[in-house]
């Protein structure tokens, strides 16, 4: 890692992202004082495990950098990066950062928004589970494409459910429920699994059976998973897709995913 000297203008921090950030890469930025320290220089950073290179909004790569312990770094690349919304004041001299969902909230089109009680309701109803048995992980407002929805997350008994539920019409966009803690008996020799083992035609037939009708098969594997044998198969009707795990010993439907385009 190289030593250089630098000048630099000093800037306040956001705590939460790396350590502090210094350089708000937001246009024009409030001049502290100037002068010259020691700091090193070559740091990266990943975000979700992806190299990241920070650029300011020309394009040019925006240097990272660590000074007496602290790295420092560029509010607006990181935060956007994270799916933050960034903006500067340059009347006061301050760098704002939204997090995605409030800055769905505070949209002008939010007033036309479903609440997001009614969204839990929705999920509830499409999953037939009542609000009496349910335990609630998150609700919260996203964008998927150009449309804004709520991500709905619950329990109910020992299956975790997973929805989109469309902010504006309150339809089900998406859908995911998975079976949590459930034990199966294995075997202790792979030759043993595979007489154990359901038929994949069988499986198959089982993952249209929950499927509307006229859903195609287009992939069936299978793996291995948490130790037990499942069944992985995808199917289609029309515009939407379905993801489907199916226990390889019992038939049992593990996970059940759909997805609408």
């Amino acid at each position: 890692m190289n030593t250089k000297k630098r000048l630099f203008r000093c800037q306040g921090f956001l705590a939460g992202l790396l350590t502090a950030v210094l350089g708000l890469g937001l246009g024009s930025a409030a001049l502290a004082a100037f002068r010259s320290i020691q700091i090193d220089d070559g740091i990266s950073v990943t975000i979700n495990g992806a190299h990241f290179v920070p650029r300011d909004a020309k394009g040019r790569e925006v240097p990272l950098f660590s000074y007496n312990g602290t790295t420092y770094a560029p509010v607006r690349a990181l935060c956007e990066a994270a799916g933050m919304v960034v903006s500067y004041d340059s009347a006061t001299r301050t760098a704002q950062v939204t997090t995605g969902d409030m800055a769905l909230a505070a949209d002008p089109n939010a007033e036309s928004y479903i609440s997001a009680e009614k969204a839990r309701q929705a999920a509830l109803d499409h999953a037939g589970v009542a609000a009496a048995d349910a335990v609630f992980l998150q609700t919260k407002l996203d964008r998927d494409g150009a449309r804004v929805c709520y991500d709905v997350e619950f329990y109910s008994g020992n299956t975790e459910y997973d929805y989109d539920i469309d902010a504006s019409t309150g339809s089900v966009v998406s859908f995911d429920h998975e079976l949590d803690n459930y034990t199966i008996h294995t075997a202790d020799s792979q030759t043993t699994v595979q007489e154990e083992l359901i038929t994949a035609a069988r499986a198959q037939e089982i993952a249209r059976g929950r499927a509307p009708a006229g859903a195609q098969v287009v992939k069936c594997e299978l793996d291995r998973d948490d130790g037990r044998y499942v069944y992985e198969i995808e199917l289609r009707n029309g515009p939407a897709e379905y993801e489907c795990d199916v226990n390889a010993v019992t038939g049992v439907i593990l996970k059940w995913e759909a997805d609408y385009d």
